[in-house]
């Protein structure tokens, strides 16, 4: 009976330590490191080729912070001899990308080498030898799109052939065939590389996911990207020329710390923001002349509604317009174009100015405007309200792109002029009541300084007539 009693106690204990385990291992931190480099190597001897491939290769799951890895590089020769001409009729050559592992199918033989192009990036990828039709798998980034070289032996030359990515095709390729004789295999040596994240990495040593973005714009410029994950934080890393650190954005809570390089300074944007747009989530940091973000801007401009600084932009590869304001919400433009254009004249301080008249239906209560001006003078924007008053249009309302003028109008304005300032009219006689703005001072200062200019003019041209 006592022995029974031991066995039933250590079974107990036994199942309690089955329960523990798991909680244990459910607090132990988890890392992925994914290291590929490969060197070939291809000469005559004899009769022979000799071929050989330097690979250093590692995926390797590591646990509780190990602060360094152990990669092993390994040399295999082939020796081929060259024979007669081949012909692979009908051969599939197909590629497609999972996550981050390009997929290659080829159904002709000799491959020895894969190098992929993306925009910023020429990596080797895979290097080997396939003696038959394979299936071969890589880890690679491509950044938006890329086209991959497959190098195949072609006797003791070598035979290219240039797919994208994404490619699945039938082609009829003849090559030297090759016969695969011997095989020798050696480690080659051994590097041991740190895992400790240097700066400013630290605060992402409990990394649980990290995965690479497509691209970013960032300082205006679209670069290859990293985002960063752990618990709470998000980051997005910019990478510049050969790989070089370009930008850092964090994310912490509403917050995002933006560093021009590892040597400076954060700091901290006058406002951030966080969206979606076309069901994708972006952030925009916001400064006093720029803005930073996770997604594609094609085009940003700070424009004033109803005296409240908003951004404008658009995202790449799309046609629709933003307006993103400070406190967070985010609208979209719609573009109403103009239902009347006419050439007019409007008096401004007893001086008839030259002008286009534009009449439009807005589409909603904030709508972009786009117009080809008429003529190619300096100018400056009126609006007419209902009640015939006219007001003088702030700068930041307005922008040239492309040859066009922007107008960033809002209700109840549905008439615009395109006041051409240094093209006024002698003449001061009209049929028409004059349309004299109020509540713009700033408009009337350009109206009294024109009026003052063409009378200091006239004086001395009077002056040299008299002379």
């Amino acid at each position: 009976m006592k022995n029974r009693f031991i066995m039933c106690f250590i079974l107990f204990l036994f199942l309690i330590s089955l329960g523990i385990i798991p909680l244990e291992h459910a607090n132990i931190q988890k890392e992925q490191v994914i290291i590929q480099q490969y060197s070939t190597y291809l000469m005559q001897n004899g009769n022979y080729l000799n071929y050989t491939v330097v690979s250093g290769v590692e995926d390797k799951i590591l646990y509780s912070n190990v602060s360094q890895i152990v990669i092993n590089y390994n040399k295999t020769t082939y020796l081929l001899k060259p024979l007669g001409l081949v012909y692979y009729n009908d051969s599939i050559i197909n590629v497609t990308i999972i996550g981050e592992k390009l997929k290659i199918y080829s159904g002709i033989p000799q491959l020895i080498k894969a190098i992929l192009y993306t925009p910023g990036l020429q990596e080797v990828i895979w290097a080997g030898y396939l003696s038959k039709p394979a299936f071969i798998s890589a880890y690679a980034y491509v950044n938006g799109t890329g086209t991959l070289e497959l190098q195949y032996l072609n006797g003791s030359s070598t035979y290219s052939l240039n797919v994208s990515i994404g490619t699945n095709l039938k082609l009829s390729v003849p090559l030297i065939g090759l016969n695969y004789t011997m095989l020798t295999f050696n480690s080659y040596r051994q590097i041991t590389i740190s895992t400790e994240l240097p700066i400013p990495y630290r605060s992402f040593e409990n990394i649980s996911d990290f995965y690479i973005s497509m691209s970013s714009f960032f300082n205006n410029t679209l670069l290859p990207s990293m985002v960063w994950k752990s618990s709470n934080i998000t980051a997005v890393e910019f990478f510049g020329i050969d790989g070089t650190i370009a930008g850092f954005l964090e994310v912490n809570g509403p917050r995002l710390l933006i560093l021009k390089n590892l040597n400076a300074e954060y700091y901290t944007p006058k406002y951030v923001i966080t969206t979606t747009i076309n069901n994708m989530t972006i952030i925009l940091g916001i400064g006093n002349n720029s803005v930073e973000s996770t997604d594609n801007i094609a085009f940003s401009y700070f424009v004033d509604v109803s005296k409240q600084i908003g951004l404008l932009f658009s995202i790449e590869n799309t046609s629709s317009v933003f307006l993103a304001f400070n406190n967070g919400s985010v609208y979209d433009i719609q573009i109403s174009y103009p239902k009347n254009i006419s050439v007019s004249n409007i008096t401004i301080q007893n001086t008839v100015f030259l002008a286009e008249k534009i009449i439009v239906s807005l589409n909603s209560s904030i709508s972009l405007i786009p117009i080809t001006p008429k003529y190619n003078y300096t100018f400056f924007i009126l609006k007419e309200l209902p009640n015939g008053s006219i007001l003088f249009v702030n700068e930041t309302d307005f922008f040239m792109r492309n040859n066009t003028l922007y107008i960033v109008a809002s209700r109840p304005s549905e008439t615009y002029y395109i006041v051409y300032s240094n093209h006024p009219l002698l003449t001061t006689t009209q049929t028409n009541q004059a349309l004299i703005p109020y509540g713009a001072s700033n408009l009337v200062l350009i109206a009294g300084i024109v009026v003052i200019l063409l009378a200091i003019a006239s004086i001395v041209a009077i002056r040299k007539r008299r002379l």
